[in-house]
């Protein structure tokens, strides 16, 4: 199993298979800064390149698109001194270095999606629901909930009727 996660350092403690980097979180740490320091050139050609690729891979699904080229550039943009601006420059710097070989994993696989947002679209009804009751009535029904959710989530990615995929298991 591939994970594509955030930069947090324990998904990599789990064997996974490969890891992706969330470029939709990278992208949103990269508009933080460039809120913070708007004559900074940094961070936008670090987001100038991930569209990129992220352009690439949306123009050509299908294909296996070597990373090399893109890790160099990357390789460029992370060579240079942060040191003038903001220290959230350099910590966003260090952490895309640490997580550098898992930035472009999407690229080499058309299976990986370069974003966790669909993953994220699957707890988006849990949190509805934590937020509207304040929490579930029992551990019984906490856990009937995301096995139902669960089913229904992932017979709809499928292209599949949800209520079918339920009504099947019971």
């Amino acid at each position: 199993m591939v994970a594509v996660t955030d930069r947090h350092s324990a998904y990599f403690a789990i064997d996974f298979l490969n890891n992706q980097i969330c470029l939709a979180h990278l992208l949103r740490n990269l508009e933080y800064l460039n809120d913070i320091d708007k004559k900074q050139t940094w961070a936008k050609d670090v987001q100038t390149l991930l569209r990129g690729a992220i352009h690439l891979r949306n123009e050509k699904p299908d294909e296996v698109i070597p990373k090399d080229s893109w890790l160099t550039r990357l390789d460029e943009l992370l060579k240079k001194n942060l040191d003038s601006l903001r220290k959230e420059f350099n910590e966003l710097k260090r952490g895309i270095i640490r997580c550098r070989d898992y930035i472009f994993n999407f690229l080499e696989n058309p299976a990986i999606p370069s974003d966790n947002n669909a993953s994220e679209r699957g707890i988006r009804k849990l949190k509805v629901k934590q937020k509207i009751s304040g929490c579930f009535r029992s551990g019984t029904g906490a856990d009937a909930f995301h096995a139902l959710h669960s089913i229904a989530d992932t017979a709809w990615k499928n292209g599949q009727s949800p209520l079918d995929a339920i009504l099947a298991l019971v």
